[in-house]
């Protein structure tokens, strides 16, 4: 996370998806556009921007967050919006958690290891 009060925060991401070429590409095409509903949850709670790449199987996600985005409240939102769960459920058909992931969770936060802002 990055940023200071009133000014957008960023937060990265990792997580692993099905080591399996038909799959990863099913999961590409549900990315090309993601449900309306979706991306209206995503920006109701505050997400300015989210890229996803990937490498292999490894998936790396940036998420720029407004200075008022709360993770407590975004993830207590997503759990009672029956489209976040369904989208959630089928995403798990294509992810799986990094090695490093703790029990349960699904996206881990990275480490940021270097800055050039901070040379």
């Amino acid at each position: 996370m990055n940023g200071s009060a009133g000014l957008p925060r960023r937060f990265c991401q990792a997580l692993d998806l099905v080591d399996s070429p038909a799959l990863i590409e099913e999961y590409q095409r549900h990315h090309q556009r993601i449900w309306s509903e979706i991306a209206e949850h995503l920006h109701e709670h505050g997400i300015l921007d989210m890229e996803i790449y990937r490498l292999g199987t490894r998936l790396f996600m940036i998420v720029e967050v407004s200075p008022a985005f709360d993770a407590g409240r975004f993830d207590a939102a997503g759990l009672s919006n029956p489209h976040v769960q369904r989208w959630e459920a089928l995403m798990w058909k294509y992810q799986v958690a990094t090695p490093w992931t703790p029990q349960g969770e699904k996206w881990v936060a990275m480490e940021r290891i270097f800055s050039l802002q901070q040379q």
